[in-house]
Order: structure tokens, then sequence, then C-alpha cells
């Protein structure tokens, strides 16, 4: 099943509207042209919360912005022998202040693959996807 569009915030006050006047599930689905389904989410989300607007996900921000990860993969491809050290001190430059570990974690979700007994960044030869268990 594939992502959708979120509905605007206009079709979502209409809905909740709609549902104030008295009208059901299905007779407001067949006016706006959603799905029954989405529109009983909208109501339950309104009576619960008493709002319609979506709010963030939880969790952590990303510690390393995609265009550092970016640069970080890109020097690692580059020049496989450069250490954990040289990435932090070029992210610092950039304005991002991560540790050794940070970098591991993030070479290894991203396919790069860093040896626990070595210095190098990463060893990417015949690495063909990233670590099992990285939050991507």
């Amino acid at each position: 099943m594939g992502k959708t569009k979120e509905l605007s915030k206009d079709v979502r006050d209409k809905i909740v509207d709609l549902h104030k006047a008295g009208m059901g599930y299905k007779t407001i689905s067949k006016q706006l042209g959603e799905k029954d389904t989405t529109v009983g989410a909208i109501i339950r989300k309104w009576k619960k919360h008493k709002m319609t607007i979506n709010r963030p996900r939880s969790g952590a921000p990303r510690k390393i912005l995609p265009r550092g990860v970016s640069m970080i993969m890109r020097k690692v491809r580059d020049q496989p022998r450069t250490t954990r050290e040289e990435l932090v001190n070029d992210l610092k430059a950039a304005g991002t202040t991560v540790t050794k570990k940070t970098i591991e974690e993030e070479v290894l979700c991203d396919g790069g693959g860093v040896g626990e007994q070595s210095s190098s960044a990463a060893d990417i030869d015949g690495v063909t996807g990233g670590e099992p268990g990285c939050d991507v």
C-alpha cells in the first residue's frame, strides 16, 4: 500500500463541521470524495484531541543532516582509508559536532562497513547495503 497525500486543513475542518451538523461518516465521505475510514480517523482524532492539524512525529532529530551524510559517504567512497577522526573534523568545520561513534553508525547504516579493530572510517569493498537495525 502506497503512501498518500495528507488532507488539507480546510478539508479536515469541513469534515468536522459536517460531523457537528449531524452527518454520518459515509455521507460525509461520499459528499467530499474521501474514504469513510479517512473521515472516521479525522473525526476520532478531533474528538480525542480537539484539533485537526497534523502533529509532528515523535523521536529525536537526526544528528547529521542529509547533506552531511552525503559528504561523509562521498569522502569514504573516494578515500576508503579516511579515519573517523578526519570525518569528525570535517563535519566540525561545516558546523556539526558529532562523535566518532555517530560517524561509525552513519557509515554502517548507509552501506559502508566500519571494522571494529580498524581506525579507517570504512572499507566499502563488497558491501551492498546497510546493517540490520539501522533506523533509516
